[in-house]
């Protein structure tokens, strides 16, 4: 049922989307996708954080994609096709559009796989975007097809099909499901678990014999197996609050697990630590429980906040054909009856569970007193007028979605245009876009190239251990002055069509102009004029096509070149190139 709330967003979001157009220079669907993509983030779909915005559609092949990415940490594909209907009016889509849609992203996947694109010129969209899957396909466990609307969507989503062996699923975010996520709070959709109806597995488990209002703690033992399987089906909704769900489980206890897992599978319950694990309500088998062991049939909203690489890496031995029957994992789970207190209890087991891999405070710091500092100063701070009063400000975003609250909180039409004068969408500017912005300048670009989420946490490691200074005029004026920079840097990359690169070029740039002319960006000139010079234009102009030379040369002929900008090695060459002249 379309609701007002749902027309509201609807207008909003075309304005938004007709602003970033205007702003990044692309087409009007590619400005879709970045939006809209967004706001699926926040509503908790954190697969989509690192979305690659790109669009290839070939009509007569019946194919096409709007993004892509590739999470390697559950070895999951996401494809991403848009549907935006630029009108007021929300219109409706039924199952058969619906699969429609579906279907060209997967006949894009199908043309990778046969070689399709080996035939056309290397600039074709297609092309870059075939290459990069194709280099993971081997790793690639899951694929997931996402359509997004801005249209009201039935509820028929496709069932899952299979490419060469691999599972490909489907998932729909209409302008309904978005808009809930955004006014009513229903972003993070409860996981429920069936584990006798589903899995043919009840979980046995003490109950500690304590009373609390705030929570239920419960004490037993899953079969690998079964929690492997939980894994295959339902993957990072898993794991959504486990604050190392963008780390790689590449360390040497990783490996240590994988290698119990093979060599002495039957010794994983001594040698491993288990999982934390939480809940929001369970159901009992009362016939089979007692008052202090109890047999748990379903759980609802299971979140294991620690010891996602754990269960990762089972679910790998599994994929991999080992033999797992023996494995079992020791488990705790936490029913949360107080939900108010939900976010900071899954925080603070995440923070002091005996994890095997460290787990710093800075992991834990979205919601940091840096950026509850940082919107205030954004709130207070004009920017300067040439004559006459300030009437802008820049609208530092906490969480995605907040500036469209906001807005709709005023009381009357006025008062939302007044919000919006004082408040400009264009100026609005959220926690993570800041952190690489600015991590660009602190010269690290390899970082920034792992993708935002993990940008991020990096970044929060540096706000804890002091590397950052503390929250203060200066500090606000000098991070809004490397935005308007990078995205200066972005508007002279644009013109230049280099292709798929265009981030990675945006972030080495901006770090080279820092590494060799600091002297020559003043934050408060920036600040005052809110733009760059000509001079220093033409300067970033000159870097840029430099970096473009580097990446085009890189130190291992064949490497796949968004996979180098990851590495700080690519960094340190750029800086002896560029020193020696050598690009």
């Amino acid at each position: 049922m379309i609701t007002q709330e749902m027309i509201q967003f609807n207008e909003e979001l075309i304005e938004e989307i007709r602003e970033y157009k205007e702003k990044e220079k692309c087409s009007t669907e590619d400005a879709f996708t970045s939006v809209f993509a967004g706001y699926v983030v926040d509503a908790g779909e954190s697969f989509m954080a690192n979305c690659n915005v790109m669009t290839y559609k070939k009509e007569f092949e019946k194919a096409k994609i709007n993004g892509y990415v590739i999470d390697e940490y559950f070895q999951t594909l996401t494809l991403v096709v848009s549907v935006f209907e630029n009108k007021a009016e929300i219109l409706k889509m039924g199952k058969v559009d619906i699969t429609k849609y579906c279907k060209q992203a997967t006949k894009f996947l199908r043309m990778c796989r046969t070689g399709y694109f080996e035939e056309v010129e290397e600039t074709d969209t297609g092309y870059t975007i075939a290459e990069y899957i194709n280099a993971y396909w081997n790793d690639i466990q899951n694929v997931r097809v996402i359509l997004l609307t801005n249209k009201e969507t039935v509820p028929a989503i496709p069932e899952a099909i299979t490419i060469e062996k691999t599972t490909v699923k489907f998932d729909v975010w209409d302008l309904e499901r978005v808009c809930q996520a955004i006014y009513q709070k229903k972003g993070h959709e409860d996981l429920i678990i069936q584990f006798d109806d589903k899995y043919n597995n009840k979980l046995k488990m003490i109950k500690v014999n304590q009373k609390s209002d705030i929570y239920d703690c419960y004490i037993g033992v899953i079969p690998g197996q079964c929690l492997a399987e939980v894994y295959r089906d339902e993957g990072q909704k898993l794991i959504e609050k486990n604050v190392r769900s963008f780390l790689q489980a590449t360390g040497k206890i990783n490996k240590g697990i994988k290698t119990t897992l093979v060599e002495e599978p039957e010794m994983f319950m001594t040698y491993n630590n288990g999982i934390s694990t939480t809940a929001k309500g369970i159901i009992i088998d009362e016939e089979n429980s007692e008052d202090s062991f109890v047999t748990i049939t379903e759980i609802t909203d299971w979140q294991i906040v620690n010891g996602g690489q754990t269960t990762a890496s089972i679910y790998s031995a599994l994929q991999s054909g080992v033999d797992i029957t023996s494995v079992n994992i020791q488990m705790k789970l936490t029913v949360i009856k107080d939900q108010s207190r939900a976010d900071e209890i899954v925080g603070y087991i995440s923070k002091y569970a005996n994890s095997q891999n460290k787990i710093n405070m800075s992991d834990f710091s979205a919601n940091d007193s840096y950026h509850i500092e940082m919107e205030r100063l954004s709130r207070r701070i004009y920017v300067p007028a040439e004559n006459g009063k300030s009437i802008l400000r820049w609208y530092y975003e906490r969480a995605r979605g907040q500036y469209m609250v906001d807005m709709n909180r005023q009381p009357t039409t006025a008062a939302k245009k007044k919000f919006k004068e004082l408040n400009p969408k264009a100026l609005c500017i959220s926690k993570t876009v800041a952190a690489k912005c600015m991590m660009c300048w602190m010269k690290y670009p390899y970082t920034v190239s792992k993708g935002l989420e993990t940008n991020f946490i990096e970044f929060s490691a540096m706000i804890k251990s002091g590397q950052l200074s503390s929250p203060s005029e200066d500090t606000y004026i000098s991070m809004i002055a490397k935005v308007i920079l990078f995205q200066e840097c972005d508007k002279l990359v644009a013109k230049q069509n280099f292709g798929g690169y265009k981030a990675q070029i945006n972030y080495y740039t901006i770090a080279l102009l820092s590494e060799f002319y600091a002297d020559k960006v003043c934050d408060m000139e920036i600040w005052k004029t809110q733009c760059i010079s000509p001079e220093l234009s033409i300067l970033m102009e000159e870097l840029i096509f430099k970096v473009w030379n580097h990446f085009l040369n890189p130190e291992v002929k064949g490497i796949n070149i968004t996979q180098w900008c990851k590495k700080e090695e690519c960094w340190e060459l750029l800086k002896t190139r560029y020193e020696n002249k050598l690009i």
